[in-house]
Formats: C-alpha cells, sequence, structure tokens
C-alpha cells in the first residue's frame, strides 16, 4: 500500500494554525510555506477490482513552521526523506523542492534568499 487520499478540509478553530499565513499565501502564491501537521485515518477506500485499501487521511492539527524553525525543520524532513527512500543524496528535483520549501531560493528568480529567521 503506497497510497494515501488527503481529506480536503483543515481542522476548523484552534486546531488550523495554517489561517496565519494566508495573506502571505494571496501576496506570493508561488512561495513555498512549510507547515506541520498531525493526522488521523478518517476511512479507508477498498478497491474491489484489486483489492488495494486506501487510507483517508484527516488532518487533525496544523501550524506554520516559524521562520526561526526553518532549519531545523528542513533537517527533519531531510532525515525523514532519507530514511523513506534509503538514499542519502536527494534527487536534483527534490533537492529543488526542498530547498524552494525553506526559503533559500526565490522561486520566481531563482536567486538566494535568507529566510531562514537567522
Amino acid at each position: 500500500m503506497s497510497d494515501i487520499r488527503l481529506k480536503s478540509a483543515l481542522p476548523k478553530g484552534d486546531a488550523n494554525g495554517a489561517s496565519v499565513i494566508a495573506a502571505d499565501l494571496i501576496a506570493e502564491p508561488h512561495r513555498f510555506k512549510v507547515l506541520i501537521a498531525i493526522v488521523d485515518c478518517s476511512g479507508v477506500s477498498v478497491n474491489f477490482d484489486t483489492g488495494e485499501s486506501i487510507p483517508n487521511a484527516r488532518i487533525r492539527r496544523v501550524e506554520a513552521v516559524l521562520p526561526a524553525d526553518l532549519k531545523f525543520t528542513e533537517q527533519i524532513m531531510r532525515r525523514a526523506l532519507e530514511k523513506r527512500t534509503g538514499r542519502v543524496v536527494l534527487p536534483l528535483d527534490m533537492e529543488d523542492e526542498v530547498r524552494l520549501a525553506f526559503g533559500q531560493v526565490d522561486p520566481r528568480t531563482g536567486e538566494k534568499t535568507d529566510d531562514t529567521g537567522e
């Protein structure tokens, strides 16, 4: 089993910390933002032809990562990617996406930035 479906709705109220980046997303829609989330399974879809079970992940809590925490969060993401893929060096396209997500490159210009909060 490798697929997971993501329930589209974010949690309501205090569990939705993503709302703090709403204005930034509107102002710079192509700039990546980093979120951390806690998920559970709201149900399972079964393909009766193949017998495959696909969990439906539900976001229970989501928070925007603070600029000062981006470097630490990037290290956690890299470690998880390396463990999952078994590869110490990320493929170039993944490396670029990770770099963009953590604010080191402006996605519009390709220029280096310093949005790490340090």
